[in-house]
């Protein structure tokens, strides 16, 4: 339990570090970004930019009116190929992977119109020799981005389990 709250302290100190290097345009308006994991196809072993091999983080987007956010970026890649996702959006999967475990790539952004999204993932493709591998995938999702003269801003915090 000690990491675990090391961990969520390092998140913490690193999300409001990054809070102030962030410029701020218009009103901000704050969202509840909710995630959730998925291992779909993926299993232990497997890797390479390939529906076959991914992983799914749905994200469901709402305002504080509970409103949902449906207009926070274009769909964008077929599962075949590392994406950058849409402006705005970060995963960030450094908090925690499996001991030898790779950093997640994503390879597809859905856009479903309603403040639900979904981002395929993969074992990091800058590296011919990471693949999936039992265990825990601790990941973050964060969107700051302009809508017209507002900034939305929220994150959401998972963990992909391959079996």
């Amino acid at each position: 339990m000690k990491a675990s709250g090391t961990i969520m302290k390092s998140f913490v100190a690193l999300c409001a570090v990054f809070m102030f290097m962030i410029p701020s345009v218009g009103t901000a308006v704050p969202i509840t970004v909710q995630t959730e994991a998925n291992a779909g196809n993926a299993s232990a072993g497997e890797s390479g930019a390939n529906i076959g091999s991914s992983a799914l983080i749905s994200v469901v987007v709402t305002e504080a009116t509970g409103a949902s956010s449906a207009n926070l970026g274009e769909s964008v890649g077929d599962g075949t190929g590392e994406i950058s996702l849409p402006a705005g959006w970060t995963l960030f999967s450094n908090l925690s992977v499996p001991p030898g475990g790779c950093l997640l790539t994503p390879t597809e952004f859905h856009n479903w119109g309603n403040g639900s999204y979904n981002i395929r993932v993969v074992p990091f493709l800058g590296n011919a020799f990471c693949s999936w591998l039992l265990g825990d995938y601790h990941y973050v999702v964060t969107i700051n981005k302009n809508v017209g003269s507002r900034v939305v801003r929220g994150s959401g915090l998972g963990v992909l389990t391959i079996q």
